[in-house]
């Protein structure tokens, strides 16, 4: 019997195994796709912090500001000294997956699960791989499987209470501002989310996210912003959720990333969130197998660990969330006029984290609390 499944590659997937692996754990890690990294799900936008757990060269391009562009085609350009990281998010996930099988992990591809079970004694998973059916067992067994997670689905009755669509295509189109990023914001671009443009040297990932509404209109819609508009390279897109579940650990289980919902709500980022879940994960797994204990009750630990170091931020981040998705477009053109002052725009500068958005929000509304007012009067 095996120490540890992991199910799902991904990043948190691959960290998890490389962190249990590293410490002599028997690990086993089932990817359903026939290649690491494939399909490509995500716009690979990150900060220096996920190079501080994963060693790799994937980094396609740097960017240090953003062009966020509001109803009636006004805008506001920032920036900061830190740089930003837009990856090659399969090569990516290709790095990370190599440091769990250097460690160890038996990583296995094509390993379509089909049922996850647990009892008092061991976790039992159920794959499809090369045409037949395996059975293996585990002292402990992890979803790391993505939005649809079988782990979550097979043992846990809840679900993220808030889902974004998401649409995104590689373009050949070459964006003039290599350096920043365009988000766009309103309900012509998006129900509740946003629209994105982000410079990768010939190409450029154009994407939006939207809740409770198909993102496809609306892409059809944002595409049109781009002149000539850009030939089509590659299509990708899916579900993100943006509410973490109130419970992500279980009888001999746990939850890590966009499997729990440890996704950032108001970017809809999960790769620094996913890589942080699986640090803590892999301390509290290990507690447990060292001490024999895996029940439910042992393996709370886990969620005062992931929430101790990022779970006031994403319950903060989810509040504004939701405030922003109820904007209309009246709103919006009022908080363009508060933040557009030069005064706000020195705060954003400094301040702004999308890792840890929330002190910036805080920032704006203690120093300039006309944007309080201006969502109140809607002007």
């Amino acid at each position: 019997m095996r120490d540890v499944i992991v199910v799902g590659a991904g990043p948190a997937g691959s960290y998890l195994s490389h962190m249990l692996a590293k410490q002599g754990f028997d690990v086993l890690n089932l990817e359903e796709h026939d290649e690491i990294g494939r399909p490509v799900e995500c716009t690979g936008v990150v900060t220096e912090r996920v190079f501080r757990y994963v060693r790799s060269k994937s980094i396609a391009n740097t960017v240090s500001g953003a062009n966020i562009i509001f109803p009636g085609n006004k805008s506001i350009k920032i920036g900061k000294q830190e740089k930003t990281f837009v990856i090659y998010r399969d090569s990516f996930d290709k790095d990370v997956s190599g440091m769990a099988i250097g460690s160890g992990a038996d990583v296995r591809l094509g390993a379509r699960v089909r049922s996850v079970k647990v009892n008092d004694e061991f976790a039992e998973v159920e794959y499809r791989g090369s045409g037949e059916f395996t059975t293996e067992r585990a002292r402990i067994v992890i979803g790391a499987d993505g939005a649809n997670s079988i782990v979550r689905k097979s043992l846990y009755t809840a679900r993220p209470s808030r889902v974004v669509s998401t649409y995104q295509v590689d373009a050949s189109f070459t964006m003039q501002d290599q350096d920043s990023v365009s988000v766009f914001l309103g309900k012509s671009f998006s129900n509740g989310f946003f629209g994105w443009a982000v410079p990768t040297g010939n190409i450029t990932r154009i994407g939006l996210g939207s809740i409770r509404k198909g993102a496809l209109p609306y892409f059809l819609k944002l595409i049109k912003q781009f002149s000539p508009e850009p030939r089509i390279l590659g299509i990708t897109g899916g579900p993100i959720p943006i509410s973490y579940l109130h419970r992500t650990s279980g009888n001999r289980s746990l939850l890590v990333g966009d499997a729990g919902g440890i996704v950032k709500p108001l970017t809809g980022g999960g790769i620094y969130t996913g890589i942080v879940s699986s640090y803590w994960a892999s301390r509290a797994v290990s507690e447990g197998l060292e001490s024999g204990r895996l029940d439910s009750r042992f393996l709370q630990r886990y969620e005062k660990y992931w929430k101790g170091e990022i779970g006031r931020e994403l319950l903060i981040d989810g509040m504004i969330q939701k405030f922003y998705a109820a904007l209309n477009d009246r709103y919006l053109s009022g908080l363009y006029r508060s933040i557009s002052s030069r005064k706000s725009i020195e705060i954003i500068n400094s301040s702004g984290d999308i890792d840890y958005p929330s002190k910036l929000a805080l920032q704006l509304f203690l120093r300039n609390p006309s944007i309080a007012f201006s969502f109140l009067r809607g002007n």
